[in-house]
């Protein structure tokens, strides 16, 4: 399922002039050069990270070579220690959806494995989930078999450093009246080993959802399910509290749903509602949220953060100081890189721009390193790339405003980027994948390359 998504999108990127064009007068170098991380492939991506107690980077990405019939393909995975390059890639469970860190040493990948064979009695295809275990400074063993069920999307892993695992799931099922429904299931993994597992939501048809893992053992689950926005919370010590509805649809809509838990144990989620166009009503694509607060039952009510032209959105943690958002807002100019903060408790307060807008602007993301600040990342398109380019970056160090856009990676037809903190440089690192001898119908299927690269800010 994954790698025919990857097939798909990147065949896509692939159909546009390329080769890679001159690049233009670059800044002063504010990031390390880039170091390659995986062999090259076709295609390589999305990309999945992960990182540890001690601020061990885990990434994995599944990987493709040539089409069609001919296509071979494969997960893999490296780990970066803090102060060191890239470990060499090693494998990772076939299927793979998740990766997290666990416990102080600790690695979890889930994979979510097709079974080959006519679907079930509900239409849809039944998956093996199956775990397989590693540490921070090696590879994964053999994976072994959770469930078996028929799925719809993608399965969610969450973790934490005290050892709770908590994977979820869409499963369609049939009542005895011959009614077909999505529920929503799970299964943790507290005490050394996973347990049974059991229904979050037993009724209706859920479209999607998201999960989290406190470092206090609290848990949160956040799914669509006919036009509402539920969420329950387990808190430690504590069963699942009941289903809360956080928002509702107006017409026909699509969900992105993010969920996260601070140290202390508030819960935010966010949430992209694209509404879609209707007769006589304009589509739309806001940014909510709420939070649950530290020693409360209830969800604030939902804020409207951006009520429309609003991107796929990334959320972290700042500690004490609160929560920071970031999207890529439409504006009349063109795209541009937003941050939007909130203290602990309170709501998020207005945009406030990481770039200028630029056309094709996309993939907007963030970290938080305390020393450096919050660095806000994003792809931004060049001439003959397609929606490819180059991978640039601005850091809120302090109240004044974002410091100078960055070119973190050179214009290698950049693909995706993800940030994360490394200790090693006590600053922000960034690992996206990219076609560094370009793309495009005037390359052949033999001459595209894709590879994962990784760099970090000069201190």
């Amino acid at each position: 399922m994954r790698r025919a998504l990857l097939l798909t999108a990147l065949a896509l990127a692939s159909t546009a002039a390329v080769v890679a064009p001159a690049a233009p007068a670059a800044p002063a170098a504010t990031w390390s050069a880039p170091q390659t991380v995986s062999a090259p492939h076709t295609f390589a991506g999305p990309l999945l990270t992960a990182t540890g107690f001690d601020g061990t980077l885990v990434a994995g990405w599944p990987w493709q070579d040539d089409t069609a019939t001919d296509a071979t393909g494969g997960e893999a995975a490296a780990n970066h220690t803090p102060g060191s390059p890239f470990a060499a890639e090693h494998p990772a469970p076939d299927g793979l959806v998740g990766l997290a860190t666990y416990g102080r040493t600790r690695t979890i990948a889930l994979a979510q494995q097709g079974i080959p064979g006519r679907p079930g009695p509900t239409g849809a295809i039944r998956y093996r989930l199956n775990v397989a275990y590693g540490t921070l400074t090696g590879g994964f063993g053999k994976a072994t078999t959770l469930v078996t069920a028929p799925v719809v999307g993608q399965a969610q892993l969450a973790a934490d450093d005290n050892g709770t695992v908590l994977i979820a799931w869409i499963e369609v099922t049939r009542t005895r009246g011959g009614a077909t429904r999505r529920i929503v299931r799970a299964i943790e993994r507290r005490g050394g080993r996973f347990g049974r597992p059991f229904t979050l939501s037993g009724k209706g048809r859920a479209d999607t959802l998201a999960i989290a893992v406190g470092p206090l053992d609290a848990e949160s689950v956040v799914f669509a399910r006919q036009g509402d926005v539920l969420a329950r919370v387990r808190r430690p010590g504590h069963g699942w509290g009941s289903a809360q509805r956080v928002a509702r649809a107006d017409g026909a809509t699509q969900w992105q749903l993010l969920a996260r838990i601070a140290g202390d144990g508030e819960v935010r989620l966010v949430w992209r509602r694209h509404q879609l166009r209707r007769s006589a009503v304009a589509g739309r694509t806001a940014l909510e949220g709420t939070a649950m607060l530290v020693g409360r039952g209830r969800f604030l009510p939902a804020q409207t953060i951006l009520p429309d032209g609003s991107g796929a959105p990334a959320l972290v943690g700042l500690g004490a100081g609160g929560w920071a958002l970031a999207t890529t807002q439409a504006t009349a100019g063109g795209p541009r890189p937003v941050l939007l903060r909130a203290r602990k408790g309170s709501t998020f307060g207005a945009p406030m721009a990481a770039a200028p807008a630029q056309g094709g602007l996309r993939g907007t993301t963030l970290v938080f390193v305390p020393r450096t600040g919050i660095t806000v990342a994003w792809i931004q398109p060049l001439p003959g790339q397609d929606s490819d380019g180059v991978v640039r970056a601005a850091t809120l160090a302090g109240d004044p405003g974002f410091g100078p856009v960055e070119d973190v990676s050179p214009p290698e037809a950049a693909h995706e980027v993800r940030l994360a903190a490394d200790p090693g440089v006590d600053g922000p690192a960034a690992l996206w994948t990219a076609r560094p001898e370009g793309t495009g119908p005037s390359v052949p299927i033999a001459g595209i390359h894709t590879v994962v690269r990784f760099a970090t800010r000069l201190p």
